[in-house]
Parts: structure tokens; sequence; C-alpha cells
């Protein structure tokens, strides 16, 4: 019930946000859905777990939406941290996400200003953790920056940028090649705009290559064994979650990293996989309340929902049907799950979904293990390079081949795999 907790709550903040903001309404629910998990399983544990992520959104939700103390045309400037690097691109306008504590007036009176807001400025090296003052005019959620002063940056601040740019000029000697290994390790390049990348969107691949939980594993599997043979396997083990937590502090403590590094550490303290998912939305909301209105977050909580759902008894469908390798059924039938639980987002976002990418999710997610691999080690071995360009060049082919699969825009596609996936789904479960 956790699972079903967790995507429906994903739901509800996406496209009925003022459920939460009503207590008469969340708490006699909240208590409903009590006693149904009680009836079911008689466990206290998942009752009080859901209780808690239902409670946790209600509190927080508020601080993912700008609260400002002045009449919207009024405001000319903002105050705040930054909780969102922006994404450099040379000669573009970008776009920077920051958690507001004041606001003023043309004539520099402050007033109060809560909760985070996006704000779209001309190109900057705002990171992660800065404190900043935005001068521009407000319209609706968006503040539209035409200026902008960055405080000092902290002595923790200059050591993460120095990492950063040290790996950014370790990669880029090796053009479009090393942008796209930036973007891949960090989550942003220089110039950070690639066809590439427009192409994985239209191919429906685009969790290949954002950072995200995926790639926080891909990097585990990298570093486990080394650091296990060195530091034995309860210290290799300690070793490999610092590694991860630096590795997500470089990125800048992106929500969908942060999911996946709750989720590991919950699951180390012995939750189990259920209750560690849940209680990572919770512990996600509250360490970073913005992440409610995050897109990547909401498409890795969903996705792999929908993954520890189904994915395993699907894969025992599509075995039954098909012989194929363990690990391509079971990547099809974990793109499958995923699809079914993000399609609707996708649809409201973006207007059409990619059904091809529960044939081509596999073979990509091999790629970007590839590109990674070679990324990593042409950072520390430069000559390398040579087949880290090829296989970006392979990449920026087969991306474009993936693009030109059809895309759907209706649901008419999304209802008979939903019909299919359920058939299957029963079918698997009364045989077993």
């Amino acid at each position: 019930m956790g699972y079903a907790a967790v995507i429906s709550s994903v739901y509800l903040i996406w496209f009925f946000p003022g459920f939460f903001s009503r207590p008469l309404l969340v708490l006699p629910l909240s208590a409903l859905l009590a006693l149904l998990l009680l009836h079911l399983s008689q466990d206290v544990l998942p009752v009080l777990v859901s209780v808690l992520l239902f409670s946790v959104i209600a509190s927080t939700l508020s601080f993912s939406s700008p609260d400002i103390g002045i009449d919207e045309p009024l405001v000319a400037s903002i105050r705040g941290t930054v909780i969102q690097d922006s994404q450099q691109k040379t000669g573009r306008r970008t776009g920077v996400r920051i958690m507001l504590s004041s606001a003023a007036d043309e004539d520099g009176n402050l007033f109060s200003a809560e909760g985070s807001i996006y704000v779209i400025a001309p190109a900057s090296d705002l990171a992660f953790g800065d404190s900043a003052v935005l001068f521009g005019t407000l319209d609706g959620d968006v503040f539209y920056a035409h200026s902008i002063s960055r405080g000092e940056r902290g002595l923790i601040g200059k050591m993460r940028s120095h990492v950063i740019e040290w790996i950014k000029d370790r990669l880029s000697p090796f053009s479009d090649a090393g942008e796209f290994a930036s973007l891949l390790l960090l989550g942003t390049g220089r110039d950070g705009a690639f066809p590439l990348m427009d192409n994985a969107r239209k191919a429906g691949l685009s969790h290949v290559i954002a950072l995200s939980g995926m790639h926080l594993s891909i990097l585990a599997m990298m570093i486990s064994w080394p650091l296990e043979r060195i530091f034995g396997q309860r210290g290799g083990k300690a070793a490999v979650f610092v590694v991860l937590f630096l590795f997500t502090f470089l990125a800048g403590f992106r929500p969908s990293l942060l999911r996946a590094l709750l989720f590991r550490f919950l699951l180390s303290l012995g939750f189990s996989i259920e209750q560690s998912f849940t209680l990572s939305l919770a512990a996600l909301l509250i360490l970073a309340p913005w992440s409610a209105v995050d897109l990547g977050a909401a498409y890795s909580f969903l996705s792999l929902g929908g993954i520890f759902l189904m994915s395993r008894t699907l894969n025992r469908a599509v075995c039954s049907l098909l012989p194929l390798p363990v690990s391509l059924s079971g990547s099809i039938a974990a793109s499958t799950a995923a699809l079914l639980f993000s399609i609707p987002l996708t649809i409201s976002v973006f207007g059409e979904y990619q059904l091809g990418a529960i044939i081509t999710s596999y073979p990509f997610g091999l790629l970007i293990i590839l590109y990674m691999w070679t990324a990593i080690i042409t950072i520390a071995l430069p000559p390398a390079a040579i087949v880290l360009q090829f296989l970006y060049t392979a990449s920026e082919k087969l991306f474009l081949i993936a693009s030109s699969l059809p895309v759907s825009d209706g649901l008419l596609p999304y209802v008979l795999l939903a019909a299919s996936s359920l058939l299957l789904y029963a079918k698997s479960v009364l045989r077993h």
C-alpha cells in the first residue's frame, strides 16, 4: 500500500495541490486509509508511514511556491538562496530556482517572502547554496531577472565549484563529447544544449540521460567492488555511501538523486523496500520541500513505484510468452511498469508520449553506462577520449534513429497498453 500512497500523493500534488491544504479533508481520509491498512495487513508501521507521508506533504507543500508580502506589480527585486544550479548556456537566458527570504519594491523597502520561485535570468554562475539578489519583474510564479548580485560564496561552495570546474576542464577539450560527459556526471555542461538531448526527449529516453537514481546506481556498481576489496565489506559499503553522497552534493542535491540516496540510506537502516520508498518521499520533502514541484522527482517516484508494484509479475508473464534473456525481459517489464504510471504526467506536461521506450530503454541504458565509464576513465587518462568521441558519435546517430519512432498524443495507445499489461499481470498472478 505504500507504493500506492506515494503514487497517489505525487499525482495529487501535481494535479490537485489544494487537496493537502484542506485539513478537514486530509485528516479523515488519512484516518480512513489507516483503518484500511490495519484491516488488510494488521501491521501498524505501514499505517504510520502513510499517515506521516500525508502529514509531511500537507505541512511542506506551501514552500514549493512563492508567497510574497507585496503586490506582484510592485516587486522590483527578490533575495534568497539558490537551490538549483543555473544551467550555463552561452548567449542564452538561463533558469534557476531560488528559496526566497525577502522581496523589495523600487524604493528598496523590504517585504516578507517565503517559498521557492523559478527565475529566468541572464547567463550566470549561480550555484547551489549561493545567496543572491535578483532585480527584475514578477509574473505569477516566475521572476524575470535582468541583473543579479551574488553574495560571497562559502568555503564548501568554493570547494564544490573548484571540483566541478576541474572536471569540466578535463573534459572540455573533447568538444561535444566532453560536454555530454559533463552532463551525465554533473547534470550540466558549459554550453549544455545538444540536438542529442532533444532527440532523447522525442524518443522517450530522457530518463537515461537526466541525472537520476539510475546514474547513482551505475556509480555504485562502478565503485562497490574496489572499495569493498580495500576496506572490507562493511567499510566498503560505508565508503560507497560517502562517495554517493559527494556525487549527489556535486550535482547540487538534485531531488531525483537525493531521493535515491535517501532510499539507499533507509534500506541500510533495515527498513523494507516499500517502507524505504514511502519514507524517502517524506524525507525528501522535509529536506527539500521544493522537490514537490520538481518534474524529475515526480517521474522518479512514479516510475520506480510502478516498477516495484508490477515489474516482477510482468516479467514472469513476458518470460512465459517469449524466450528472451532475463536481462532483456526484465527491462521490458520494468519499462512497461514505469510508463504505465508516468504517462498521464507526460501527457499533461508535454502533450505526447513515446511507447517505443519499452524496447529502447534497455540498449540505450547500456550505452549510457558505457559512456559514463569511459568519461570517468577519460578524466584520469585523456587518451581514452578517442573512445569517448566514438561513443558520442554513435550516441548521436542512435538517438536520432530512436527519435524517428512514432509518438502518441491520444489516450487510446495508453489504454491499450494498460489493458494488455493488466491482463498479463492478472494471468501471471493467477498462475502463481
